[in-house]
């Protein structure tokens, strides 16, 4: 085992079930995911040292934390390639915007699953922004909204976490976190901060 192995938080395997994943934990150092068809292996950890080897039948890592560069370059020198960057964002559901104002068109609604509930805004029964949020014990983790050409794209994309850090705030979660893209996390609206970096690598 690494040296610099670290256990992760409690919302990694949250991260999974918001993406219709199911996950396993080979051991507290990392969550090893598979979509429903049990394909698609992502292994998720903070960032390891050059001493650990990704599982051969891995297709996707993701890193927690800052990039640890002997560890880049063994991953590139074993056909792996950065994909993305994404970030873990943090709020207190009362410092964050809970109410925004939508058109006389548009609708807004609501539906609890099994593992998360989703939030949908629609403009005359068009769907145009979508998000879900899943219920941990002391947070509610937000996935980064899903926009489908919205006339006002900020709107809706606002609208639909607003209506989740509500839904935080009414169930008295004392935190909100979103996993949210480069774009998003460059201009964070009030009451949220960065907490922790995401890479993903691909293998080729």
């Amino acid at each position: 085992m690494s040296g610099t192995a670290r256990a992760l938080p409690g919302w990694t395997s949250g991260y999974a079930s918001l993406r219709d994943r199911i996950a396993s934990f080979p051991n507290q150092q990392e969550i090893r995911s598979v979509n429903q068809n049990g394909d698609d292996v992502e292994i998720l950890r903070y960032w390891p040292d050059d001493s650990w080897t990704a599982p051969s039948d891995a297709q996707r890592l993701i890193f927690l934390g800052p990039a640890n560069d002997s560890t880049v370059a063994k991953l590139q020198g074993e056909g792996w390639e950065q994909s993305a960057t994404m970030h873990l964002l943090a709020g207190k559901p009362e410092d964050v915007e809970q109410v925004v104002k939508l058109a006389d068109t548009s609708g807004l609604f609501e539906a609890p699953m099994e593992n998360y509930d989703v939030v949908e805004v629609t403009d005359f029964d068009r769907p145009v922004a979508r998000g879900r949020m899943h219920f941990g014990a002391t947070y509610g983790l937000l996935s980064d909204p899903d926009l489908f050409s919205p006339d006002d794209p900020d709107v809706a994309r606002r609208a639909v976490l607003a209506n989740l850090a509500g839904s935080a705030f009414s169930h008295g979660l004392p935190w909100l976190l979103m996993v949210a893209t480069q774009e998003h996390a460059a201009s964070l609206p009030e009451g949220w901060s960065k907490a922790t970096t995401l890479t993903f690598w691909q293998h080729n």
